[in-house]
């Protein structure tokens, strides 16, 4: 087992999910942790919250790689093109990986080496990541699934204009799921969908949401059982937001112009961090000749409301953070690509990293 006194992590990226990944745990206790940037300034939201943690600015590729050399973990906590070379970085050195962004070949190519002797974590905040844990608990409990619709959005816990939406995180990240297509398993096969298509709209608990197809919201659709014949990834909104994105791709043609809609977002949404994360995953099948349907709902809100970190940002933090303390545990495997689907959900729900999110209601009839 790891000497849990002295688990050393190197976390690149001091963004929100890097500080509140840190300061997770901080909290938890037993890390040696050093937060590496590109410039020292970069590093003023650690130094801000006072986390006691060694603060890092290699200036070359070589100062990176000794910055590894003593490290148990390589965090890779920023923006998606620039996952690969963190990760290409932490295959060279040899260290445990661990990043935040949806599965890509081309990064998955970069890190099979790596795995054949260090463990590999991909996508582990809230989407992907927790809910692909809940996806795989749903149907593992469900004999014979045939179509399974997975569905998080991440709103103001208020909806106060049009779109319903504010800047909950990263603009350029949201413009990409709107406009590239959604993985999907159609008849037993992996295929892309159009993402703002196949429309729905429900209630629980008295609220109304819609959804929709977009892209990037699961892990790796080829670890999904072979018997689940449909797979969809939908995102969730308030009533009325696929509409206005509409106008403004289609009517307004923003959608070939995407720098100009980024550049619209994020000067007209607010930056709130009073928001909420919803998950609602749907499993249909077949149950002792009989058509069956099974569904899961988790709505998780900040544990401390006016903090630096939203509930977006604070779930996948505490996901992670999870992650990181099986890993330093020995409680996951030493090496391979770690699916999410192994991972026990009840004691990742129960930890102190994702316990004070949830709300106390789980059904989607709460």
């Amino acid at each position: 087992m790891p000497d849990i006194r002295n688990f050393k992590i190197a976390i690149f990226g001091a963004g929100p999910i890097g500080t509140a990944l840190a300061s997770a745990l901080v909290s938890i206790g037993g890390f040696d942790i050093t937060m590496v940037e590109q410039t020292d300034e970069l590093l003023d939201p650690v130094r801000a919250l006072k986390l006691p943690v060694t603060l890092c600015v290699p200036a070359t590729p070589e100062k990176k790689k000794a910055a590894l050399a003593e490290q148990d973990l390589v965090v890779a906590a920023v923006p998606d093109h620039a996952v690969a070379a963190i990760a290409a970085l932490a295959a060279d050195v040899g260290v445990n990986y661990l990043d935040f962004s949806r599965v890509t070949r081309p990064v998955v190519e970069i890190l099979e080496p790596l795995a054949s002797r260090r463990a590999v974590l991909t996508g582990c905040g809230a989407s992907p990541g927790l809910v692909d844990a809940l996806a795989a608990d749903l149907v593992r409990n469900f004999p014979q699934v045939t179509d399974l619709v997975i569905r998080v959005g991440a709103l103001p816990r208020f909806s106060t204009n049009r779109l319903g939406y504010s800047r909950i995180w990263n603009i350029d990240g949201l413009v990409d799921e709107y406009l590239l297509p959604s993985a999907a398993i159609r008849a037993g096969q992996r295929v892309t969908i159009p993402s703002l298509h196949e429309y729905e709209r429900f209630t629980i608990g008295g609220a109304d949401y819609e959804a929709f197809t977009t892209s990037g919201g699961i892990g790796d659709l080829a670890r999904m059982p072979a018997t689940i014949q449909n797979v969809t990834f939908k995102t969730i909104r308030y009533p009325g937001h696929l509409d206005y994105m509409q106008l403004l791709l289609d009517d307004l043609d923003l959608r070939n112009r995407p720098y100009a809609l980024k550049m619209l977002l994020n000067n007209g949404l607010p930056v709130i961090e009073d928001d909420i994360v919803l998950m609602f995953i749907t499993a249909r099948g077949q149950e002792n000749g009989q058509k069956v349907e099974r569904s899961v709902f988790k709505k998780l809100s900040p544990a401390r409301r006016g903090t630096k970190f939203n509930a977006l940002t604070q779930v996948a933090a505490g996901y992670a953070a999870h992650l990181v303390t099986l890993l330093r545990q020995g409680a996951l495997p030493a090496h391979g690509f770690i699916e999410h689907g192994q991972i026990p959900l009840d004691e990742a729900l129960e930890s102190v990293s994702l316990a004070p999110f949830l709300s106390s209601r789980s059904s989607p009839s709460e």
